[in-house]
């Protein structure tokens, strides 16, 4: 039979044993129908083949990203860019303020991005404040989000005046901050329970709104070469949406869906009882299409390192606070014990946990619960999200219990936050324990959590290789791997965190063909320089979905 399309002339590392490498690979319909050298294929093509010659390009398994938020990637992607870089200071981040404020309306709120609340500019010392944020835009309420997205955000006057904070408001029940000057005013910083006015207060994007922003962050995926993306925080309202993408045709990357699950009734509820809802109508873990299927329900056990929040069994270093601040050693964003109860009923009804958990406190208390649940004989993959700092007795249990991990490698070498300045020299080697993970046996996937970080997984491969920063530093170099260990995270190690490993993750015939095409092979590239490679064809599904020629394709 004669294949639809045909990648030759180039490299095809499969991520299989039995034939790791190879020079071209065939496609019928969806699928993958041989792989081998470029003479060998060549007995594929037909009158009717599309060929594509790599030209001596990389072509791999289709990125698959195991943590990421398309809904917010693609909001965000229209706010003001805050990261740094491109910002270097205060003023830099005021000038693209005044550039939007000069095309914003009176009383419309600005919405700003990306700022990092864990990196301070060293020439000026300082964050910037609601009186910075008054100068570029007097006319305008603003936001200024932390990319921790755990530890509150900063507001200029007027949305400080929205929400009804000023000198005279009591400080909140901690953990939520009214951050203050010396002279008592609030000075932008409002987090937690303090900030629910504030949020009251921003216009909500209508549904029209949220499925654009939905559309925009699938381009964006596709030109990083994502072909599979774990939405980590999909709530019903998204779950429709994704369907009548998938109806219309219009759902270019495969969505895996870790449906929102709740707080409990201690900490305030976070949208409805998704779990029991999915429970009685007999929905499981695997539900759907290859398109579109439920990876799993998610949770959230403690904060961010951004800011301070993640929970901690000892205290954080740096700058002191008092015993009873959120950034004294963190915060749980859900009971320990009604965390347990709710992993006891997914089990029971044959959904799997993902629930984020950074700290080491928060992770001993995920571990508490998986352990009292779960079999470690039966295949549950239950997920640790993130595991920011994990410690070698953890490290064991995580191994013992056969869970798995979606390590958000990026932040170390994004601008997230520079978590090492918190945590001393002895927790500093277990950050992101990528090596560690790896050799000890455990699935371990990587993400950016998108956006929180960038959702481009070449950051991610140049990280784990060689442990840089965004600021220089070489952070846990034990904790290095080689390359090859590396497109495990994005390929089969991935699609197993999806229990997708049959479908996807390698190049081999009969799987999807799903694959990414690259300028150079990272193996062969100094390592620092691996995102610097471009993402010259995405293809899903044997469809050319993107090209860097022409851009994403319709």
């Amino acid at each position: 039979m004669d294949a639809d399309v045909v990648l030759t002339n180039g490299t095809v590392l499969t991520l299989t044993d039995d034939i790791p490498e190879a020079s071209a690979v065939a496609f019928v319909n969806d699928r993958i129908t041989a792989v081998g050298g470029t003479d060998e294929i060549s007995d594929s093509i037909g009158p009717e083949t599309t060929v594509i010659d790599l030209d001596g390009r990389t072509a791999l398994p289709g990125f698959i990203d195991t943590h990421l938020h398309i809904p917010m990637g693609g909001q965000r992607m229209t706010h003001v860019n805050a990261r740094s870089p491109p910002n270097e200071s205060v003023a830099d981040v005021q000038e693209r303020l005044a550039e939007r404020a000069d095309g914003t309306e009176d009383g419309e709120w600005i919405l700003v991005s990306g700022y990092n609340l864990g990196l301070v500019w060293e020439d000026e010392g300082r964050h910037i404040n609601r009186w910075d944020l008054d100068e570029a835009a007097p006319n305008n309420p603003v936001q200024v989000n932390s990319v921790g997205g755990h530890t509150g955000s900063i507001y200029n006057s007027a949305a400080l005046d929205i929400g009804g904070i000023d000198k005279d408001t009591p400080d909140p029940e901690p953990p939520a901050v009214i951050e203050r000057d010396e002279d008592g005013r609030p000075s932008g910083l409002v987090s937690e329970e303090a900030e629910i006015p504030l949020h009251e207060a921003i216009p909500e994007e209508s549904r029209e709104e949220r499925k654009a922003n939905v559309e925009r962050a699938m381009e964006q995926l596709l030109e990083w070469g994502v072909t599979t993306a774990h939405e980590a925080k999909t709530t019903p309202d998204d779950l429709q949406i994704y369907q009548e993408l998938s109806r219309e045709g219009e759902l270019p990357v495969r969505v895996g869906m870790m449906i929102q699950g709740d707080a409990g009734p201690e900490l305030g509820g976070d949208g409805p009882d998704v779990l029991s809802h999915l429970a009685a109508a007999g929905i499981e873990t695997e539900f759907g299409s290859a398109d579109l299927f439920v990876v799993g329900v998610k949770y959230f056990m403690d904060g961010a390192f951004t800011g301070r929040t993640a929970a901690m069994h000892e205290p954080y270093v740096g700058e002191p606070v008092p015993e009873d601040s959120p950034q004294y050693d963190g915060v749980l964003h859900i009971s320990p014990e009604y965390f347990a109860d709710r992993v006891e009923k997914a089990a029971e009804a044959g959904l799997r946990v993902c629930v984020h958990g950074q700290g080491d406190r928060g992770i001993d208390h995920i571990l508490d619960a998986y352990e009292a649940a779960l079999d470690p004989e039966d295949d549950h993959r239950f997920r640790i999200e993130h595991a920011g700092l994990t410690k070698p007795e953890q490290l064991d249990r995580i191994e013992e219990l056969g869970i798995t991990v979606s390590s958000s490698i990026s932040f170390l070498g994004a601008d997230v936050s520079r978590n090492w300045l918190y945590w001393g020299e002895e927790r500093m080697p277990w950050t992101y324990a990528v090596g560690a993970l790896q050799e000890r046996g455990i699935p371990t996937a990587a993400n950016g959590d998108w956006p929180v970080a960038t959702g481009d997984p070449r950051i991610a491969l140049r990280t784990a290789v060689t442990r840089e920063t965004v600021t220089g530093e070489t952070v846990g170099p034990d904790q290095r791997v080689d390359i090859e260990d590396a497109l495990r995270l994005y390929g089969p190690d991935a699609a197993y965190l999806g229990f997708n490993e049959d479908e996807k993750g390698t190049l081999e015939p009969g799987k999807l063909a799903d694959v990414t095409v690259l300028s150079e092979d990272p193996r062969a590239v100094d390592p620092a320089t691996i995102a610097e490679i471009d993402v010259e064809y995405t293809i899903v599904g044997g469809e050319v979905k993107y090209d860097r020629e022409h851009g994403v394709l319709d």
